[in-house]
C-alpha cells in the first residue's frame, strides 16, 4: 500500500460550499466506518488525480494522514465530472485489516491472440471488471489475463483466469465471458454511388439530345 493521501476535516456542508471547494483545487468526500458517524473530509485534487494516473483501477487500499492520525482506508468510490472528467467527490471505506472484503478488480488482456495473428479475427474485451474476495493487504490493482491461445470463435470465460485460490475468492459467475475472438465484421456495402454515377449520367444525356435539337432546329 504505497498511496498515502493528507486529507482534513471539514465542517461546512452542501453544493455551493462544495463547489467552491473545487475551485480551490479540493475534492469534497466521506469518510464511512463501521458503526461510526460518516466524517466529511476534503483532500487535493492534484495529489488524488496524479495518484490515480498510475493505478489500473479505481479500488484500491490507501494511507490517509486526518488531523495527524495515520489510518488505512479503502476507496470505494470516485464520482466523475461528465463533461470534462475532473473528480468531483470521494467515497472512503474504512476496514479492518483482518476482514476481507468484497471488491472490483480490472482486467487486462495481455498477449496477441491466435485468432487475431493468424486467422484475422478480432479480440473483443468482454469483461473490464472482476468481483472478488479478499484481505485488504491482498487488493490488486489489476488481473491480467493471457489471451494468446485464443483461437477464431473461442471464448476465454471467467473459470479460465489464473489467480491464488488461497488469497482470492471470484465472486463472479464462472461462465461470464472475459474475452473472445470473433470474425471480422463485414459491413454489405449497397453501391449507392454507382446508383448515383448512373442518375447522373442519365440526367445530363437528355440535356446534351435537347441542345442537338434545338441546334438543328435553327
Amino acid at each position: 500500500m504505497d498511496a498515502k493521501l493528507i486529507v482534513t476535516s471539514r465542517e461546512l456542508k452542501g453544493s455551493a460550499n462544495a463547489r467552491r471547494m473545487r475551485r480551490e483545487g479540493q475534492i469534497p468526500g466521506v469518510i464511512y466506518s463501521d458503526g461510526g458517524e460518516a466524517r466529511e473530509i476534503s483532500l487535493s485534487k492534484h495529489a488524488f488525480e496524479q495518484m490515480l494516473q498510475h493505478r489500473a483501477g479505481e479500488q484500491m487500499m490507501l494511507s490517509i494522514e486526518l488531523d495527524g492520525k495515520e489510518s488505512s482506508v479503502l476507496l470505494k468510490d470516485v464520482q466523475h465530472n461528465m463533461m470534462t472528467g475532473g473528480t468531483i467527490h470521494v467515497d472512503l471505506q474504512e476496514v479492518a485489516m483482518n476482514k476481507k472484503l468484497h471488491v472490483q478488480i480490472s482486467i487486462e488482456l495481455t498477449g496477441e491472440a491466435e485468432g487475431v495473428k493468424s486467422e484475422g479475427g478480432v479480440l473483443d474485451h468482454l469483461l473490464h471488471q472482476v468481483e472478488i474476495e479478499c484481505l485488504p493487504s491482498d487488493i490488486l490493482e489489476k488481473i491480467e489475463v493471457d489471451v494468446s491461445e485464443l483461437k477464431l470463435g473461442d471464448m476465454l470465460t471467467i473459470k479460465d483466469i489464473e489467480i491464488d485460490a488461497s488469497k482470492y475468492e471470484i465472486l463472479t459467475n464462472d461462465d461470464v465471458g472475459v474475452a473472445s475472438v470473433s470474425a471480422p465484421r463485414v459491413v454489405e456495402e449497397v453501391a449507392d454511388e454507382d446508383a448515383e454515377g448512373a442518375g447522373e449520367g442519365e440526367s445530363t444525356e437528355p440535356e446534351v439530345i435537347n441542345e442537338k435539337k434545338e441546334e438543328g432546329a435553327e
